[in-house]
């Protein structure tokens, strides 16, 4: 276990990065159907939220039943690969919700729910599944639920100011979601490979 927590944490830190790579990406997914005003923004995050709090949820409660890094590994690979089928699906139902449901919030609303809460929420599941699996006695959980947030937070920071700052002036917003739906791809690989369990299940 000693170096498969570090090595955990980095998966977090880069899983991290994606998951704000990706919503930048979806904004500009978003900015040619509804625009790109506050009521987007206000969307995308709610929907981000939403994710994050389902996938900690869910995440939680699966990590108690099945402590492994091989589950949790499984389920970032199935959030990397509908990322990758989002690019080619966005169009049509981007298309659909506009002339079905209009422009309105109520149809931003969906748009991004439909791009990003599945991936969102499987990858949500990272941080509660990542303190069940680090976690030695009851004595440091907030040293382990603090260090897990902190290092997935710190990769929010890096990858909304890398994507903003720089993937977006080389890559178009497709390519930008190709490229971390690959990046999150492999971390789940990473995780399945690592094959750490949770003390209940050890």
């Amino acid at each position: 276990m000693q170096w498969r927590a570090p090595a955990i944490l980095a998966i977090g830190f880069t899983l991290g990065v994606a998951l704000m790579g990706v919503q930048m990406a979806a904004s500009r997914l978003l900015t040619p159907y509804f625009g790109s005003g506050i009521e987007v923004w206000a969307a995308l995050i709610s929907t981000v939220m939403f994710s994050l709090m389902a996938g900690y949820y869910i995440g939680g409660r699966v990590a108690d039943a099945a402590p492994r890094s091989q589950v949790l590994g499984v389920c970032v690979i199935v959030a990397g690969g509908f990322l990758a089928l989002t690019p080619p699906l966005a169009t049509p139902v981007l298309d659909w919700t506009l002339d079905t449901l209009g422009d309105g919030v109520l149809a931003t609303l969906f748009a991004a729910a439909a791009i990003m809460f599945v991936p969102m929420t499987l990858l949500s599941f990272f941080s509660p599944y990542a303190v069940r699996l680090l976690l030695a006695d009851a004595a440091h959980g907030g040293r382990v639920a603090g260090a897990v947030y902190s290092i997935t937070t710190i990769g929010n920071i890096v990858g909304t100011l890398g994507t903003a700052l720089y993937l977006m002036t080389i890559l178009g917003s497709r390519d930008i979601m190709l490229l971390f739906a690959g990046v999150i791809a492999a971390c789940g690989v990473g995780l399945v490979l690592l094959r750490v369990r949770g003390d209940a299940a050890a």
